[in-house]
């Protein structure tokens, strides 16, 4: 509960110890003025005494700005901090920057509006953005949490190399068609939070990735930045994306483990869930429980659930994807279900739990055209590219072994397109306990193809 003097702050704007209003160092909510001096000279108080930064209510024009340690940002109701539209008023490459911000609190109900259109032309082309757009980095100890983000002009709120991370009834908001706005990244980071939060953006709605550190930092530290994404949980979330609600990839440099996603509703998205591994390193321990998915979308091609091993360049190392696992998932899909290891490289301990999964039109002859996908990137083929997404299955599962798919359906609705339920290709070790379905044509419901 908030004491009487801090209640008393809020509304007549007193002169309370360590509450510090952007007003009194001279920022105009007007929306047209430029307050970058002003709101970063608020920031700098409130770093140096441990203290809170109040936006208030009103239309606060800035450039970009640095937050610091042991600091609060507020956005109280009906505030909004809007990024300028000319990258002149920016300093570094990101709108808000937070580098070694430990024990940062970001909250309020107010807004943050990126200013996205300003950059973006009416055919979503750009030629220069503030990118990504919040980034918060090497920090340790942080929350986000009630505020709205909207028209980002890039990847929306990104966490490189934090740790202890909460993010709570956030809501994001950017247009379906504006490029690279995930709504949040997580890259090599642990212990992190996501709950009650609202995401509908023209990317990856929730991204873990594990990017290789030297690429970004040199020297001794880089050397000391963790190669781990672990211990990442997201749940009781509302997403939609025009690529991946859900997604881990591509970064995938070295090891991502031990998250959990549940109790999520996933709407209009081109992916459900996406697991794109790339660069070698490792996915595993990875649980999805709990979620309702269907896809939709501007894109012709959609998955359910897409999980493969891909190689970034001609001579990368095969990744390792284990011990993943599907339970209680409702999915309806026009699109696949898509499952695929390497020769050699199988994916493993697959497990799929009392799902559901509809496919409400089998007309889709896109399906016969269909390459393989990398997000809503150009995926580059190689000599040693597999895939197997023309296979005639609405669930397909390759170069794998210890596969489980137990209580589970697969149910054709309506459509004439000639697939199976289950296509399998070189699958070891397979369990399809209470597996069940039906089909419109003369198909078997699982065909089994072995390659040499």
């Amino acid at each position: 509960m908030l004491s009487m003097s801090v209640l008393f702050f809020f509304s007549c704007r007193t002169s309370t110890p360590n509450i510090y209003n952007i007003l009194d160092f001279g920022a105009i909510g007007d929306g047209k003025t430029l307050n970058t001096a002003a709101i970063q000279m608020t920031i700098h108080k409130a770093i140096a005494t441990e203290g809170t930064v109040i936006i208030p209510k009103g239309d606060f024009y800035t450039g970009s700005l640095i937050l610091g340690s042991n600091m609060t940002l507020q956005l109280e109701e009906g505030a909004t901090l809007i990024a300028s539209s000319s990258m002149n008023d920016y300093k570094q490459a990101n709108f808000i920057f937070a580098p070694e911000a430990h024990n940062l609190l970001i909250k309020g109900k107010g807004t943050i509006n990126g200013n996205g259109e300003s950059f973006f032309d009416e055919h979503w082309d750009y030629d220069q953005r503030p990118r990504p757009w919040i980034v918060i980095q090497d920090a340790k100890n942080i929350s986000v949490s009630g505020i709205t983000l909207t028209n980002s002009p890039a990847h929306c709120l990104v966490f490189n190399f934090c740790e202890n991370v909460k993010v709570n009834s956030l809501t994001i908001k950017n247009h379906p068609r504006s490029p690279n706005t995930d709504g949040i990244d997580i890259n090599n980071s642990k212990d992190v939070l996501i709950t009650n939060c609202n995401i509908a953006t023209g990317d990856d709605a929730i991204c873990i990735k594990n990017k290789n550190s030297q690429k970004y930092f040199i020297g001794d530290k880089a050397s000391k930045r963790s190669r781990y994404t672990e211990n990442i949980t997201v749940k009781n979330c509302r997403l939609e994306s025009d690529d991946a609600a859900l997604k881990l990839g591509t970064g995938s440099a070295y090891h991502t483990r031990n998250c959990s996603f549940q109790d999520i509703t996933i709407k209009n998205s081109r992916y459900g869930i996406a697991l794109f591994m790339m660069d070698g390193g490792i996915y595993s321990d990875i649980n999805f429980q709990n979620i309702n998915i269907e896809t939709g979308g501007r894109q012709k091609d959609e998955y359910g659930i897409f999980l493969d091993t891909h190689r970034r360049d001609s001579t990368s190392t095969i990744g390792t994807i284990e011990n993943i696992n599907f339970k209680d998932i409702n999915i309806t899909t026009n699109g696949l279900l898509y499952f695929s290891g390497y020769p050699g490289k199988e994916i493993s301990e697959i497990t799929l739990e009392n799902v559901k999964i509809t496919i409400p039109n089998a007309e889709n002859t896109v399906l016969e055209n269909w390459k393989k996908p990398m997000g809503n990137k150009k995926i580059q083929y190689w000599n040693n590219t597999l895939s197997y997404l023309q296979s005639p299955g609405s669930m397909i599962v390759a170069h794998a072994k210890n596969v489980t798919i137990k209580n589970t359906s697969i149910v054709h609705q309506q459509g004439k397109m000639h697939r199976h339920g289950l296509y399998l290709i070189n699958v070891e070790k397979l369990d399809t306990t209470s597996l069940k379905g039906n089909m419109l044509n003369k198909e078997t419901f699982v065909f089994k193809k072995e390659i040499k």
